[in-house]
């Protein structure tokens, strides 16, 4: 990457402005980018959506280029440093490619190395940098929003699930901090994150531990391994609930 564009980066990265927020559970982003927020929070497994690091729990997000399409690359930070590229965006709505629009770093934003550089460019050319614009129906559509969606499947059902795959952490609190929702395919599958991991529930809600479990081998790159688990599961094809395992222990 050319040095300017470097000097560029580093200076975006380092020039990090906390916002004061009263954080609870309803967290609520201020800043000047929800539609770079709601990308990398329906992105990424396991985000918290706040920082984790900060007082003022604001996490940071930054435009570091963008093309001639209006693409957009940019960073989003809670504790590491995640670079992501959205499609375009709208009023209501913000595009991206599924599972290979970001890769994490393992430095703090103010640390990257000629590696990191070196997987941007690569990120970028996933994403069609500077191509004509794909089809909507090659990309994942998600609402704007400031704060992170809940998902369509209860509190109770989270509980016994998560319960199910830890049985050791039983106080409630650990489902707020471990299982967070990701997002749902056109016909109402969804997906969170379980801290070691995903959980998938079909659209009636269910989910089977034999087939529903997906557990990390590198927390910090398992796109494919995503991709593949989310497909075997059905993602984002007509559902048929005749053809569902019997093995189901929620419902």
């Amino acid at each position: 990457m050319q040095k300017h564009v470097k000097c560029k980066f580093i200076l975006l990265l380092s020039s990090i402005l906390f916002l004061g927020a009263c954080f609870n559970s309803e967290f609520t982003y201020t800043g000047n980018y929800p539609e770079l927020y709601s990308v990398a929070v329906n992105s990424v497994l396991g985000l918290e959506g706040f920082n984790v690091s900060s007082p003022a729990r604001q996490p940071y997000v930054g435009i570091m280029e963008e093309d001639n399409y209006g693409r957009k690359l940019f960073v989003y930070s809670e504790l590491h440093s995640i670079i992501l590229v959205m499609q375009k965006s709208d009023e209501d709505y913000a595009y991206f490619y599924p599972h290979y629009n970001f890769f994490i770093s393992l430095r703090h934003t103010w640390a990257f190395t000629d590696e990191d550089y070196e997987k941007v460019e690569a990120l970028k050319k996933a994403n069609n940098w500077n191509q004509e614009m794909s089809d909507d129906s090659k990309f994942v559509r998600v609402e704007i929003s400031r704060q992170r969606a809940k998902g369509p499947i209860s509190n109770e059902k989270l509980f016994e699930v998560y319960h199910y795959l830890f049985p050791h952490l039983n106080r409630p609190e650990h489902i707020r901090v471990s299982m967070f929702y990701l997002r749902t395919d056109r016909y109402g599958r969804s997906v969170y994150s379980t801290g070691t991991g995903a959980a998938l529930f079909q659209p009636d809600h269910s989910f089977d531990p034999e087939t529903g479990i997906f557990l990390f081998e590198n927390r910090h790159n398992y796109q494919t391994e995503l991709r593949l688990f989310m497909e075997a599961n059905g993602w984002d094809t007509p559902f048929d609930a005749s053809f569902l395992p019997k093995t189901q222990a929620y419902s």
